[in-house]
């Protein structure tokens, strides 16, 4: 995996940089039923700069599919909730100032050892 590592490093953000790209220079509308409709992939437009294609239900769900991410209600919950136990725990057994932590007879101390 490693050897594929450096190879990544340059193609993923191309990758993004590219996707980036086509919504930007893409980005065209199609009304349908009364229904507008806007999604972006490359084209060839006509003299007016209207789309020169159609597409069918199909295409039409499939193009809002990938371009829409789609969670449900209780793993978004789920999620935020393993975030804040994880923040929390953290919060909650790392100390804020280290100096704080002493080794007294091999435990840690917090206090000072009682005065006889």
């Amino acid at each position: 995996m490693d050897k594929y590592r450096k190879y990544l490093k340059v193609l993923l953000p191309s990758l993004f940089i590219a996707y980036l790209g086509c919504l930007i220079a893409f980005t065209h509308v199609h009304i349908v039923n009364g229904v507008t409709i806007v999604h972006s992939h490359p084209y060839q437009k006509t003299g007016d700069g209207r789309p020169d294609h159609e597409h069918n239900y199909a295409e039409f769900q499939l193009l809002h599919q990938l371009s829409t991410l789609q969670i449900a209600g209780i793993a978004f919950i789920a999620i935020l909730l393993a975030a804040l136990f994880a923040y929390v725990h953290i919060l909650s057994f790392a100390p804020v100032y280290l100096d704080y932590i002493i080794p007294f007879r091999g435990k840690i101390a917090l206090r000072a050892p009682p005065q006889s």
